[in-house]
């Protein structure tokens, strides 16, 4: 693959912007900058939501998949819950020892006590300790005051301190509804008792994109430099993926996703979209992953076989129609040149690009079709089977179909190429 400079006109092109003559994309290069960790979720949080329960052996499958993909950190579920949970956490801090494995608590000795024991054989450890933000959570939730919901995550810290930790995330649980001083003062009592961390959830998928600058300001006043940022962002309006972009435009350190999307209610960030997203316009966001973008299908795959999970067909890079075409006017032009209606190429994803024959497709997609089978068509054998499909009430003609179309029309249309 050949490497060129973006063209000084189209800053904003995508990754892959023309091709030579040869018809190989081209690559761009771009400018990269401050490292970006990824910190996937989709054994803790993806897992709460209902119907997404995975066995031990689920857990550990998906978790080599995500080392191999290339996150940062695993969190590889909350120990306290239950003993599946801890036992799903210490098998998979066992066995994955190329990335930082995260376990998550509750602002409690026990929750902490819990995780380290989890945790003791990993490689790198982190823990993940929930402190509470909001007002309504606060009063409603746990019903204590600001000062002890202060006071406890001060003890929680530094008791992970004492037994051992040393990478210790502070996540204060609904931050996008807290009150901002309130906010920045449980941020510096965190980071004052040892934190290393502060992760900003929008609990509740409430936030807009462009309230997040803000947000992060707001937090980084609080905290001393050398404190590291991330965002944890649901979907209940639909906005994960653009928030969590706006926080990396913002100077976000981490971000919090997971396979698919998958989380509490509406869902969670989706890593595989992220992960497209900074791959296609590298020189907007500067920043570098660790990420293998040409393993995100197959991970994706991996967990929408684990967990039986419904996935809407147009969804974004892993839906069946992402790349996959019906149109006789979009498959003509993809056949000549596929940026025509590819913005990504899926191929920088391991996924394949598919083209479906429909009775909304053109002669040039049942040529290429069946030429693809082996034969030659001749312009009588394509228009013979294009007017049949052009009648046909069924949405797709499957190549099965196709070859039974092709063999009913065949006399001396086609023959062995």
């Amino acid at each position: 693959m050949k490497e060129y400079a973006l063209y000084e006109s189209d800053p904003e092109t995508t990754g892959k912007i023309d091709h030579d003559l040869n018809g190989d994309p081209i690559m761009a290069t771009a400018s990269i900058h401050r490292p970006l960790t990824i910190f996937d979720t989709s054994l803790r949080d993806g897992e709460q939501a209902p119907g997404n329960a995975m066995s031990l052996q689920q857990k550990l499958r998906i978790a080599h998949e995500l080392e191999a993909l290339g996150v940062n950190t695993i969190e590889a579920g909350f120990p306290a819950a239950s003993d599946h949970d801890f036992a799903a956490v210490r098998a998979v801090a066992d066995e994955v020892q190329q990335t930082k494995i995260c376990a998550f608590a509750r602002a409690s000795h026990s929750d902490i006590e819990r995780a380290a024991k989890a945790l003791e054989n990993a490689k790198a450890a982190q823990i993940e300790i929930l402190g509470v933000a909001s007002e309504i959570h606060l009063r409603h939730k746990r019903q204590i005051t600001y000062q002890q919901a202060l006071d406890e995550i001060a003890s929680a810290v530094q008791f992970a301190r004492r037994i051992g930790f040393d990478d210790i995330c502070v996540a204060p649980e609904d931050a996008t509804r807290a009150d901002p001083g309130f906010l920045g003062s449980m941020c510096e009592v965190a980071t004052r008792a040892g934190a290393t961390m502060i992760l900003i959830p929008d609990t509740v998928g409430c936030l807009l994109p462009g309230r997040v600058p803000a947000l992060i300001d707001t937090v980084r006043a609080h905290v001393p430099p050398e404190v590291r940022l991330a965002m944890h962002a649901h979907d209940d309006l639909g906005l994960a993926v653009a928030n969590t972009l706006a926080a990396i435009e913002a100077g976000i350190d981490e971000i919090q996703v997971t396979l698919c999307g998958i989380g509490e209610r509406a869902g969670n960030c989706a890593l595989e979209e992220v992960v497209a997203a900074l791959t296609a316009h590298p020189t907007h966001f500067n920043r570098s992953t660790t990420i293998d973008a040409r393993r995100v299908y197959a991970a994706c795959r991996l967990l929408i076989e684990s967990l039986d999970l419904p996935m809407a067909r147009g969804k974004a890079i892993i839906g069946e129609n992402a790349f996959a075409t019906a149109a006789g006017i979009h498959q003509a032009a993809i056949i000549r040149n596929p940026q025509t209606y590819e913005f990504l190429e899926p191929d920088m994803f391991g996924a394949e690009r598919r083209m479906v024959i429909s009775r909304h497709s053109g002669r040039h997609a049942l040529k290429a079709k069946i030429e693809a089978f082996g034969l030659s068509p001749t312009p009588g054998l394509i228009e013979s089977i294009y007017r049949e499909l052009t009648a046909s009430e069924e949405p797709v003609c499957s190549d099965s179909k196709l070859r039974s179309l092709v063999l009913q029309n065949t006399t001396e249309s086609a023959l062995p190429a």
